[in-house]
């Protein structure tokens, strides 16, 4: 459904990285309240990402406000900055760590019985999913939203106003366009009630363009003439140069193609005396309405003109795309060129240790000389201290790496996720996206990896396992109030070689349990269990329908299905199958095979 701006939705730009660090502004850091000052700080945050596109920024400034919050403890900042990191994710245009923020602010807000903060961070999951395209999830989390008002009379009536606009929003694009029509209405009513002038106004304007679709041209041309005339009175241009382009389509739905040719000139004279209205999109918009009118007309040589300049239009949007994925690569050759310091500074490493080796043994031959033993002293001071100094470096440098790393597959997950909103044929859209759920399982070990301090070749596993299941169980609509969920890890470190395909293997069972096992149980029970008996032994059991065992044990079969037998031989273990009131899955790896991982 269309929107006019700022509620035409905001197009995200290709996220660019600030090399000066943030500062914090002197009267926010002086503020004597800690919780103040965090919410103040985690505001700057988001303001440094959405206005400005410094996410460099962003992420300095938020942690500093969790480093603010950090004596106080106090749950409902931690909620909050929550929020405001979903928001920071969402601009960064990684919606999957979106979601998982808000969510969690999501569960903070409601332990806290906060309804409006709720109705906030479920309004901002909505649009998340919107943008995802994930209109059945988007429609949900909008609902759930709708409830909390109708329990609480007496929140904004502004908010409620925006969650019957969502609405309305979803209904178009799922093309229910009559219920599109009765949410659109329902906001409008609910802003002339709060007074919001504006947001009536884009009421009208999103109406005005469901009444087109169910083909009602006359009422879509006159709600357009009164935004037409709420824009010329506060003299908002961006508003009127949109109701021109939609009241040209509407005149020519209703043949009175002089009145669309007027106002589309009108739209175009905005364009052109205005640079701030200088945008490929309304240019490619203008010119589209152009050609179809003159062609209603028979007058084909206008038509074709205004053809060839849409189509310039067009293919200078797609410049920028391309721009854009150049930005991706320019990132990809800085990581290559991190990863060559590392591999110098690694050899640099091994030389100052044999450097060492040397001068210990030069200064064992010399101890009979008290001169030559205090020189070599000191002499072996500064190379332990050069070589302190170098170590640390080289741990920042394999975060950075990790980080990086985790950064590009969010990049992969990205492209997957375009791609598949592309492809047409829904079995191989599909695919796609359990491709993304998979690069999104091993970014999470990444992540993992450069947010420790100490750890750079090992992964926490029960943090891991936590994340990841929680993390699935919120995306598949589960709530931790109703979901029987029993995690015990005994084996609490794996080696990342060995973690990344027990990451992929859980990724894939877990998913199988969400999708398929729940849907006739009235408590859905999900266990997982790492113990480090002679071995490792993972064990993953939910209590569904359970699984044909003759069907699994046959050649060939799904992906997934093929994918759990590979990476379960590639580890060196054994593994099996069966049916136990559910789907019971083990892989056990002995100690012999794990020194071969290693």
């Amino acid at each position: 459904m269309n929107k006019l701006s700022p509620f035409l939705g905001y197009l995200l730009l290709f996220a660019t990285y600030s090399t000066a660090p943030a500062q914090v502004p002197d009267t926010v850091a002086r503020l004597p309240n800690d919780s103040v000052r965090a919410l103040a700080i985690g505001k700057l945050a988001v303001d440094n990402a959405v206005e400005k596109r410094d996410f460099a920024a962003a992420d300095y400034l938020l942690s500093q406000a969790r480093k603010s919050n950090s004596k106080l403890k106090s749950e409902f900042v931690q909620a909050r900055l929550l929020r405001d990191a979903g928001i920071i994710e969402q601009a960064r245009e990684d919606n999957p760590s979106a979601i998982r923020h808000l969510q969690k602010a999501y569960e903070g807000f409601k332990k806290l019985k906060n309804p409006k903060m709720q109705v906030d961070a479920l309004t901002r999951l909505e649009q998340v999913y919107f943008n995802e395209d994930e209109f059945q999830l988007a429609e949900k989390y909008a609902l759930q939203a709708l409830g909390i008002f109708q329990e609480n009379p007496t929140l904004p009536l502004g908010m409620l106003g925006d969650c019957y606009n969502e609405l309305s929003n979803i209904y178009g694009e799922k093309g229910d366009q009559p219920k599109s029509l009765k949410y659109i209405n329902l906001a409008r009513a609910t802003y002339e009630k709060a007074g919001e002038e504006q947001s009536v106004q884009t009421a009208n304007f999103n109406s005005s363009i469901v009444l087109r679709k169910m083909g009602r041209f006359k009422e879509s041309v006159a709600r357009l003439k009164e935004v037409e005339a709420y824009a010329v009175r506060t003299k908002n241009d961006y508003y009127l140069v949109h109701v021109y382009m939609n009241l040209g389509k509407g005149f020519m739905k209703l043949d009175k193609y002089a009145e669309a040719l007027e106002v589309n000139t009108k739209a175009l004279e905005m364009v052109q005396a205005d640079k701030s209205l200088n945008e490929f999109s309304i240019l490619q918009e203008i010119h589209t309405n152009f050609h179809e009118m003159y062609a209603a007309l028979n007058d084909y040589k206008p038509a074709y003109e205004h053809f060839k300049l849409a189509e310039q239009y067009g293919d200078s949007l797609t410049d920028l795309e391309k721009k854009r994925e150049i930005a991706r690569l320019e990132t990809q050759f800085a990581t290559r060129q991190k990863e060559e310091k590392i591999e110098e500074l690694g050899d640099d490493n091994q030389a100052k240790q044999q450097q060492l080796l040397i001068l210990a043994i030069f200064v064992a031959g010399m101890a009979a000389l008290l001169i030559g033993l205090v020189w070599q002293y000191l002499r072996l001071r500064r190379s332990r201290a050069t070589i302190s100094a170098q170590s640390e470096q080289l741990k920042l440098l394999m975060r950075e790496l990790h980080h990086r790393v985790k950064n590009n597959l969010a990049i992969v997950s990205s492209l997957l996720k375009l791609q598949s909103n592309r492809i047409e044929d829904q079995s191989a859209a599909k695919a796609v996206r359990e491709g993304q759920q998979r690069v999104e399982a091993m970014s999470l070990i990444h992540q993992r990896l450069y947010q420790t301090d100490d750890r750079l070749t090992s992964i926490n596993m029960r943090e891991y396992v936590v994340d990841l299941t929680e993390n699935l169980m919120l995306a598949y609509g589960y709530s931790l109030d109703n979901f029987d969920l029993r995690i015990d890890i005994e084996q609490e470190e794996l080696d990342v070689d060995l973690a990344i395909p027990v990451g992929l293997i859980l990724n894939e069972l877990l998913t199988n349990s969400f999708k398929y096992a729940y849907q006739h149980v009235q408590i859905p029970m999900l266990s997982v269990s790492l113990t480090g008996k002679q071995g490792v032994t993972l064990e993953i059991k939910d209590n569904g329908p359970g699984i044909n065992e003759l069907q699994w044990k046959q050649k060939g079969g799904s992906f997934g299905k093929r994918l759990i037998k590979n990476l379960s031989e590639q580890t060196g273990g054994e593994y099996q199958i069966c049916t136990d009131n559910g789907t019971c899955y083990k892989l056990h790896i002995d100690e012999q095979a794990l020194r071969k991982v290693a």
